[in-house]
């Protein structure tokens, strides 16, 4: 079973170079966009001398192999309050990510307010998981998912649908080591993590029925971290599906504190194309899930 603190963890080579080896536990159309981004955000961390990231924007190259990539860091910007990184990953000589991570102080003064209020849900164990669901539905989801247990309180049937409504919201809970306490960065892979797997169920979802069914590898993905929630088991994600146009899908992603706290927001662009569902058997949702 996949371990994010295990699978994202590198090998300090000298100041700003690093190595990792990817785990095929995050394996969906290869490794998913949000696994790959974690392990430059380890990377990125490791290098910084600030306590925690502010954001990363991370485009996606070329696709990884499960084996050894290579990571160097370079440092953009530096002062006492914030620092700037350019993260570029590599396999066998082939660019696979180039990411930008802003990175801030632990200590920094300012506004303490909360802007945004946090959706009305019933707590995650009043929540069916997702298995329990499926077997309703008659089918299973994506692989992936076996590394977190999902309870999703928004179903396929009667959801709201519409643009700028929320298209997928569920609580997330990582296996087997759902909390990171203590390392900022790697609590924030989490949510990071929960960004880019909920852009594209929610960009499906928010398809009307008779849609052929297609697949979406992220292009690039932007997310900000607002705060952290490094004891909380449990994360609140809403996912909205934007767009579908030209051969390219977009969504966004926010991300929650059982307490109410926004933890990050991001963003996530996708390249389309369409597939025959037998090529994944049962693990295609239904192109008509809303009707």
């Amino acid at each position: 079973m996949a371990d994010l603190g295990l699978d994202t963890d590198v090998e300090q080579l000298d100041d700003l170079r690093f190595r990792a080896v990817l785990s095929e536990d995050w394996n969906v159309w290869g490794p998913i966009g949000g696994y790959l981004a974690s392990v430059a955000l380890r990377a990125a961390g490791r290098a910084s001398g600030m306590a925690r990231p502010a954001s990363i924007s991370c485009d996606f190259l070329n696709v990884a192999r499960f084996e050894e990539v290579g990571i160097e860091v370079t440092r953009l910007r530096s002062s006492r309050r914030t620092e700037a990184l350019r993260v570029s990953m590599t396999q066998r000589d082939r660019a696979v990510l180039d990411a930008t991570v802003w990175a801030a102080a632990g200590d920094l003064a300012g506004p303490d307010e909360r802007l945004a209020a946090a959706p009305d849900v019933p707590e995650p164990e009043r929540v069916p998981t997702i298995e329990e669901r499926a077997a309703e539905w008659g089918q299973m989801s994506f692989p992936q998912l076996a590394n977190c247990e999902t309870r999703p309180v928004s179903w396929f049937e009667g959801m709201p649908g519409g643009f700028g409504e929320v298209n997928m919201r569920g609580w997330m809970r990582l296996r087997p080591r759902p909390v990171f306490p203590g390392d900022l960065w790697l609590d924030a892979c989490r949510a990071l993590l929960h960004i880019d797997t909920s852009a594209f169920p929610a960009v499906l979802l928010a398809c009307p029925p008779g849609v052929p069914f297609f697949v979406a590898p992220t292009m690039q993905l932007q997310v900000s971290f607002h705060d952290a929630a490094p004891e909380a088991e449990w994360l609140l994600v809403e996912g909205y599906g934007m767009s579908v146009r030209h051969g390219l899908a977009a969504g966004r992603a926010a991300v929650w504190s059982p307490d109410g706290r926004l933890i990050a927001t991001g963003a996530q662009q996708m390249l389309c194309r369409v597939v025959e569902t037998e090529q994944f058997g049962e693990s295609a949702p239904p192109t008509n899930a809303r009707s």
